[in-house]
């Protein structure tokens, strides 16, 4: 399992200045409120954790509304979702729940919200509650396995 931590996506960041780079900020980011204060939500990209009779995977939406996960989970091809344990999240990632950012995620699978690929960039995790990654959508594509992709908005609440 690698480690994900704020250094490794800082100086992951660092090499694509094109393309990613770290927001700092004193208001620490643990919820959509919490983001609204620093960032444009609807370009928020969260990344969840679920666990399936096939496996744990990563699944990265739009942060804004909530997914129907059974309706997603059909459509998926994935039987019995449910989002991760906030302990299988740490063991499987090294992230706590809340702080998951989309990279670095070692031998998960990717779900991937083709919406996201209507921005230039998206806000994300970093494992530190006190910096946000603003990342091209296509990087985070590039540096995952991706299992496949769905259109968000179809299972949105």
């Amino acid at each position: 399992m690698g480690m994900a931590t704020y250094e490794q996506i800082r100086r992951f960041a660092e090499n694509h200045p094109d393309q990613a780079r770290i927001i700092a900020h004193d208001t620490a980011i643990v919820d959509l409120e919490s983001g609204a204060r620093v960032f444009d939500i609807t370009k928020a990209a969260a990344t969840y954790i679920v666990e399936a009779k096939e496996g744990v995977f990563a699944v990265v939406a739009c942060a804004t509304g909530h997914l129907k996960w059974r309706r997603l989970g059909r459509a998926l091809g994935l039987h019995q979702i449910h989002l991760a344990s906030p302990e299988l999240v740490r063991e499987r990632t090294s992230y706590d729940v809340g702080t998951v950012g989309p990279l670095f995620l070692d031998g998960l699978r990717m779900f991937f919200d083709e919406r996201l690929l209507e921005h230039d960039m998206v806000y994300c995790g970093t494992e530190d509650a006190h910096h946000t990654l603003a990342i091209a959508p296509q990087l985070i594509i590039d540096g995952n396995d991706i299992a496949g992709y769905f259109d968000g908005d179809e299972f949105r609440q």
